[in-house]
């Protein structure tokens, strides 16, 4: 996504205070998926279903996992490396903006640690929906509860896939080091971004200069609030409930496959998992209305 485009899904103008509630709402939510995916990581070791199988063929093909690691092992690393890196891009925002942030007339370096930040929590909300998916496919394996295909909402599968490589590519833009992250952000020049830059700054900057983490080439990531503001505040408020729906929903899933995998099974558990998940369904259609409405 472009950066231009990035700023045209943004409010005109936000408070620092109010990027300071969008840190403090990402790092709990990280935290929160950092944790749901080490307890998974013992469990969700080989892939047994179509879908977990499809899934790891699919990020092969972008992702050069280190000799050993699972798929979910690396998601587990990456999200760890991110929470430092959050810290670190925290501190420069700090002292990079001043009480109010107008979204006209901003700079490049200012303008990449936004979009960045928004990337950081879409790898976050579709960390946790690609486990709770998977999850509940292998558990199908067995129980034959859901179809090929009808594992989760119809909506949530065609926007997994849809924004599948944009995924695949922003994990190995976050399994950079930390420090070379912030510094890469640091290093862009403090340029005022223009209509016109791709023809008249960017041949004489050098466009690495001005996207260091490439960003530019990552696919549109769709269904995702990238905006500041109040009804921002709000959506990011109920995302985070709906996260920590799906970590609730994936430690139900993860003591199904554990039981499954003793050859044994409960059915008071799989009736608590039904009814959970109904619940969950609910809380993310409206997620969805949310962000159609604001769109």
């Amino acid at each position: 996504m472009r950066i231009l485009d990035f700023l045209h899904r943004m409010v005109a103008s936000f408070t620092k205070d109010e990027l300071k509630e969008k840190l403090r709402i990402l790092s709990q939510a990280m935290q929160k998926s950092l944790e749901t995916f080490m307890n998974a990581e013992g469990t969700l070791n080989v892939f047994k279903s179509k879908a977990g199988k499809q899934f790891e063929a699919d990020m092969g093909k972008t992702v050069r996992l280190p000799p050993r690691m699972t798929p979910i092992a690396y998601i587990r690393q990456v999200l760890t490396n991110m929470s430092v890196t959050l810290e670190l891009l925290s501190s420069i925002a700090e002292k990079s903006y001043g009480k109010d942030i107008v979204v006209e007339g901003i700079t490049y370096r200012r303008a990449e640690l936004l979009r960045t930040i928004g990337y950081m929590d879409f790898v976050v909300s579709y960390s946790m929906q690609l486990l709770h998916y998977l999850l509940v496919a292998e558990a199908s394996v067995t129980s034959k509860e859901h179809a090929e295909g009808a594992e989760r909402p119809r909506p949530e599968l065609a926007w997994l896939k849809a924004n599948q490589l944009a995924f695949f590519t922003l994990l190995m833009t976050f399994s950079k080091p930390s420090r070379e992250i912030a510094s890469l952000i640091e290093s862009i020049p403090d340029i005022v971004i223009g209509e016109d830059d791709d023809k008249i700054i960017a041949p004489q900057v050098g466009i690495l200069k001005l996207d260091p983490l490439k960003n530019n080439f990552i696919p549109g990531v769709s269904g995702v609030a990238l905006a500041i503001g109040i009804w921002w505040s709000t959506l990011q408020v109920a995302k985070y409930e709906r996260l920590k729906e799906d970590a609730r929903s994936i430690q139900l899933r993860l003591e199904q496959l554990r039981l499954q995998n003793q050859g044994k099974n409960d059915a008071q558990l799989e009736r608590t998992i039904s009814k959970y998940e109904g619940y969950l369904n609910d809380t993310a259609e409206k997620i969805a209305k949310m962000e159609a409405k604001y769109a």
